[in-house]
């Protein structure tokens, strides 16, 4: 992007504390859009009002969620304009605020699709932000496969970026929901084309100019009575119904349109989707007291983000959920993501000099991966939260692209050097808490013993374990950790960095190179303000600084968790899964690179058998990553299985199997399975022995590393019958062909029905 990350100023900004959803007016029921509105994610417009600068950057153009019925946001009065958020009037932010939901009672959401003019009222519809690879096997509401096909969701051969009305379904990433409700990559909608500039066709060979299907393959197709898009005659709307019958959970909701998850996302739609039990609490919570409160439903965004002196009441909260993404900017505060594949290969577009499909295997905007230079935090650019000395509960997301994350916390002393290290208290995973709290530093994980659950054994207090001496909190794609901080013995002003020093690069595991210092190294900060102490009931003291507080948040050295459905977690397997990770180059493209850093095909070198062969003989080698791929029989000879391969995963109902996925690429991949949580069993670098899980794995999970050389072994129950995914979260993977349906129970029902399904899978 042209707008250098070094010319933005670092910690001006607050970090924005998510309000909770607006529902309908009924509980537990929602009508959410996505549309297209600014938000002021660099320094400058309603920044300005709170810090008194005088910064000029730019709103940024982004999509997010937001309910139905809200308007454009309006900032004026915050110093910012018509159409900018974050705003008092409207709840459309990103990343979107945070939808609250109950163990066992079940959620009905309305997902619309708004990306039309005029903040969704049309009439016509809105282009994609970003670029969209039409070659990639994708939605392609078009109908225009390169195989001659008549149907959507295929492989395309049109070199340019997709122009026409956006497809879009929402994942709620980590629920336990049926298959209809899952946010399958096929079952995706366009949006309402009433009076628009386009028209929707059922038949695809009517699917030209303005003409597009306005379904995908598999929506409406779960059986009788389970239709999901355009439900009452509503177009441009799916309705999805989710369970919450599952442990309390740090769940997020994301986009997941096939062959375009990574452009969707990055242009903003995400937010949190918290479960808790009933009255507010946690599955398995024995003894303590979690640091609270959290924001809840019928705050606005100027109580929770706002200061006690503007009317707000923005000390008070002791739970923040934190989304950490990358991002790279224009100089007119636009998203930047790259337009062709020469940008991932280092060179200018005239200097790759190859042939793409349709006349080679190679797509031509698909880039392998993608980092932004500027690390963005609840939607805004480096921000600073002032803290309490007490403890607080921080719900940490990756929501980047491709960037894993390796957060750590060091004091800042006077000079700008980093002092000491403090440590993260992590108390869960994705889909439960933690049976014992684990002390993250750099380089160590020290359990805090209170169960008998690995590594702990009695009488121990405490089991060390030590790592890579970079690792710190290290998190994969999609993963979350639930963690508690202690500000309680540092004083009055100690500033406190959050620092990642994972790689500006595809990640293989420590010792790698940290990411760049002055940039993607740094992440936020929190400066310790005694003012704020005895703002919450679980602050140590009260407000007058001086009595101690009976009811204050337990020392995390004293919390006592439980593991959530032991009979379960412990269950046998009927049936280990021999799967791969794998990466594929071309088989038609041969490459040399220049003196000059010109990558030319070797023409000369013709598709074929001999082409390897050929290839090397001839000087070159195979253009490559042409794609990564999930595969089969991965303790022997890995065979790969595409998106329109026929489906080799079909577990028995309530089967619990142990799946075991061999990564014989070079970058490590976070692995999510939908609809499930598993258990991480082990790892094992090829050839060797076994090793236990991190402690920080001990809870419920639904993302998990996989490490390359080694095989990575999970268990899980599938209790759902129907159609499901798994894939890596690198979503510029996952959207070409690192994506796999499964089908769980009967292979002619709940969706399986649709594809085929190979017989003894």
């Amino acid at each position: 992007g042209s707008l250098d990350p070094l010319t933005v100023p670092k910690y001006v900004t607050p970090l924005v504390i998510p309000p909770v959803m607006k529902n309908t007016g009924t509980a537990n029921d929602y009508d959410i859009a996505v549309r297209q509105f600014r938000q002021q994610i660099l320094p400058g417009g309603i920044w300005n009002t709170l810090n008194g600068r005088a910064d000029t950057f730019k709103a940024t153009t982004v999509w997010s969620y937001g309910p139905a019925g809200d308007p454009m946001p309006n900032s004026k009065s915050l110093g910012g304009g018509n159409g900018i958020a974050p705003a008092p009037n409207s709840q459309f932010n990103y990343p979107a605020y945070t939808v609250e939901n109950t163990v066992n009672t079940p959620t009905t959401v309305d997902w619309i699709n708004g990306l039309k003019e005029n903040f969704g009222a049309g009439p016509n519809f809105l282009p994609h932000l970003l670029p969209v690879d039409q070659t990639l096997h994708w939605a392609n509401p078009g109908a225009d496969c390169i195989s001659g096909a008549l149907k959507t969701d295929c492989r395309g051969f049109d070199l340019l970026p997709y122009t026409g009305p956006v497809p879009i379904v929402t994942h709620v990433h980590g629920a336990h929901s049926d298959p209809e409700s899952d946010g399958y990559a096929e079952a995706w909608w366009l949006p309402d084309p009433t009076g628009s500039n386009f028209s929707c066709v059922t038949d695809p060979a009517q699917a030209t100019g303005n003409n597009y299907v306005c379904t995908g393959t598999l929506a409406n197709k779960y059986g009788a009575g389970r239709e999901n898009t355009n439900v009452g005659g509503r177009l441009g709307v799916g309705q999805f119904r989710y369970r919450n019958d599952q442990p309390s959970a740090t769940v997020w909701y994301h986009d997941h349109a096939l062959g375009m998850t990574r452009s969707n996302v990055y242009a903003g739609p995400a937010g949190f989707w918290l479960i808790r039990t009933a009255g507010g609490g946690e599955t398995g919570l024995v003894s303590g007291t979690l640091p609270g409160p959290a924001p809840v439903y019928g705050e606005t965004l100027a109580t929770t983000n706002l200061p006690a002196s503007l009317g707000g009441a923005r000390e008070k909260y002791r739970e923040i959920p934190i989304a950490i993404q990358d991002r790279s900017f224009d100089n007119n505060g636009s998203l930047f993501y790259p337009k062709n594949r020469a940008f991932f290969e280092g060179v200018g577009n005239g200097q790759l000099k190859i042939n793409f499909i349709p006349q080679s295997d190679i797509s031509p905007i698909w880039n392998p991966e993608f980092f932004g230079n500027m690390m963005v935090v609840n939607g805004t650019t480096w921000p600073q939260q002032g803290v309490a000395q007490a403890l607080y509960r921080f719900r940490l997301l990756n929501g980047c692209n491709s960037r894993f994350l390796n957060l750590s916390m060091f004091v800042v002393n006077p000079d700008g050097t980093l002092g000491g290290e403090v440590s993260f208290y992590q108390i869960g995973a994705e889909q439960s808490l933690l049976p014992n709290v684990v002390n993250i530093s750099t380089g160590l994980k020290t359990t805090i013993c209170k169960n008998s659950v690995a590594p702990c054994t009695a009488p121990s207090t405490t089991v060390v374990t030590p790592t890579d001496p970079q690792e710190a909190l290290l998190m994969g794609l999609a993963e979350r950790a639930d963690v508690i901080v202690d500000f309680r013995g540092l004083a009055n002003g100690t500033v406190v960095r959050m620092i990642n020093t994972a790689p500006d690069a595809p990640f293989g595991g420590f010792p790698d190179t940290p990411a760049d210092e002055g940039t993607t190294g740094q992440v936020m900060q929190f400066v310790v303000n005694s003012a704020l102490n005895g703002k919450s009931p679980t602050d140590p003291v009260l407000a007058d600084g001086s009595t101690p507080n009976p009811n204050a948040a337990t020392p995390p050295s004293l919390l006592v968790l439980s593991l959530v459905d032991p009979a379960q977690y412990a269950a046998g397997s009927s049936r280990t899964r021999d799967l791969a990770l794998l990466e594929m180059e071309s088989e038609q493209v041969c490459v040399v690179v220049s003196p000059t850093g010109v990558i030319k095909q070797l023409t000369q070198v013709l598709p074929g058998p001999n082409f390897l062969a050929d290839c090397t003989a001839a000087g070159g080698v195979p253009f490559a990553p042409r794609e990564a791929t999930l595969g089969k029989d991965g303790s022997t000879t890995p065979v790969p299985t595409m998106w329109s391969d026929d489906v080799v995963t079909n577990p028995a109902l309530n089967a619990t199997e142990t799946w075991e996925l061999w990564n014989y690429t070079a970058d490590a991949h976070p692995i999510h399975l939908h609809e499930i949580k598993f258990k991480v069993v082990n790892r094992q670098v090829f050839g060797d022995s076994p090793r236990p899980p991190e402690p920080t794995e001990a809870a419920w999970k639904d993302s998990v590393i996989a490490y390359p050389g080694e095989v990575t072994r999970v268990k899980a129950t599938f209790d759902i019958p129907g159609l499901y995914v798994w894939h890596c979260h690198i979503v510029e993977h996952e959207d070409n062909e690192m994506m796999v349906p499964y089908c769980v129970g009967s292979p002619t029902a709940n969706g399986c029905q649709n594809v085929t399904i190979v017989p003894g899978s």
